[in-house]
């Protein structure tokens, strides 16, 4: 389980910017280098920032939710001790902690992470005939372009 997780947060450095500007200049084609399992590095004047593929993102979000949701766990397991502790031979106070302590051990994460997204789909929705609607990409004139 551990190795799992190590491989699993294991992301190499990829691209490099020194500045806001030559990352601005390198241009969107730049980003290409930045795949699953890389990390890019933009330098600033207020700071460094990480670059990541959205899978890598979902994926430490959901590690993150899952140790935050151990973190309060253990409190609850904790408290439960504390009252075994106190109530030994209170059948509801072992239960309690027998319970906790199997909910604090499943393996479920907090939060699902996605690897893609499904495209977006036109809803039929009635609308005036008075009002304009653009439902296709091409037919949206662009203010620059």
């Amino acid at each position: 389980m551990l190795a799992e997780l190590q491989h699993s947060l294991k992301l190499s450095p990829t691209a490099h910017w020194n500045s806001f500007e030559q990352f601005r200049t390198s241009g969107a084609n730049s980003l290409n280098s930045i795949i699953p399992g890389t990390v890019g590095t933009l330098h600033t004047k207020t700071g460094q920032y990480r670059i990541l593929t959205e899978s890598d993102f979902q994926r430490l979000l959901g590690i993150a939710s899952d140790a935050d949701r151990l973190q309060q766990g253990l409190s609850v397991v904790t408290r439960a001790v504390r009252l075994v502790q106190k109530h030994p031979h209170d059948s509801d106070t072992l239960e309690l902690l027998i319970e906790t302590a199997t909910l604090l051990g499943s393996p479920a994460t907090a939060l699902p992470t996605r690897s893609d997204f499904p495209p977006l789909a036109i809803e039929d929705i009635p609308t005036d005939s008075a009002d304009e609607v653009a439902l296709l990409p091409d037919s949206i004139e662009r203010p620059l372009g």
